[in-house]
């Protein structure tokens, strides 16, 4: 039962901070002395210091305090700390060495980083994850260390997997919103601030990243393959979205019959099974457009 007071506590800090937006400044503050009153408090009570008892006429006025595993102040502790979570997970957008400060800039940047997640191959075109290293305008010479991950759209043919460091051209945006869905939140989940949707890609070198997770993910591509030399669509895309997670092969009227039955749960199909945030990263607002 403490546990689930504390995680209570916990979730509702995010949900304030995210509603209400103080400064992790006045967190930090917020924090400490929360800190330092649980302090006070404990050891008060390592003493046996306790409150003078009230008087007869006095103690049946008062209401009797609700019952709770943990002390109030702990609690309010625990809170702070899940605001203060949640403010550290926001990024610094006006950083010049964060790849989302250049959202929306006029021109073309030449973008250098490394694939950091399995390709995600469609028919018209392929989404990748690029873990950002350098970003060059092409009005300039000399181009700038910059870090954070982006997604960008390339072009179908080209063959890429995880670990590749290549160098992509391209308008580099804000990821857009729409009214039934907001990509820009769904993307800022993920830790992704910086959207790519026309791009040209040239691979620099390959065998970057991860050593584990590029064999993780080679397993993975080889699984793929399996599945779709066993097996003819659409049965093959749907084995391959349960039990690989890859859904982007799935044919649009068998993820709609999956929507109309109530069962898209099954697979892992985008947009259905993952809802939109209902939390805006406030610091969105604040990328330079200069």
């Amino acid at each position: 039962m403490p546990l689930l007071w504390l995680s209570i506590a916990f979730l509702a800090g995010i949900l304030l901070a995210a509603n209400i937006g103080l400064p992790i400044a006045a967190w930090h503050i917020l924090a400490g002395g929360l800190a330092a009153l649980t302090g006070i408090r404990f050891f008060l009570a390592r003493l046996n210091v306790r409150p003078i008892p009230l008087s007869a006429s006095l103690a049946p006025r008062l209401p009797v305090p609700l019952p709770l595993p943990i002390p109030i102040p702990i609690l309010a502790l625990v809170l702070t700390l899940g605001a203060l979570r949640y403010q550290a997970s926001l990024p610094d957008l006006s950083d010049p060495q964060f790849i989302a400060h250049y959202n929306d800039t006029v021109g073309q940047m030449a973008v250098t980083g490394v694939v950091a997640a399995f390709p995600d191959g469609r028919d018209a075109y392929t989404n990748i994850r690029l873990e950002t290293e350098r970003l060059r305008p092409d009005s300039a010479v000399i181009g700038t260390p910059v870090h954070g991950l982006m997604l960008a759209r390339v072009a179908p043919e080209e063959e890429l997997r995880y670990g590749d460091r290549v160098v992509l051209r391209g308008e580099l945006q804000t990821p857009p919103e729409h009214q039934a869905f907001s990509y820009r939140d769904y993307l800022a989940r993920q830790g992704i601030y910086s959207y790519m949707p026309r791009s040209r890609l040239g691979v620099l070198e390959t065998g970057q990243g991860n050593p584990f997770m590029r064999g993780v993910l080679t397993l993975k591509a080889r699984a793929l393959e399996t599945v779709f030399q066993l097996w003819p669509d659409p049965e093959a895309s749907l084995l391959a979205g349960i039990l690989l997670g890859v859904e982007a092969r799935i044919p649009k009227p068998v993820q709609e019959a999956f929507k109309e039955t109530g069962t898209s749960h099954v697979i892992a199909i985008s947009g259905f099974n993952n809802p939109v945030s209902q939390i805006v990263h406030p610091r969105y607002h604040q990328v330079s457009l200069q």
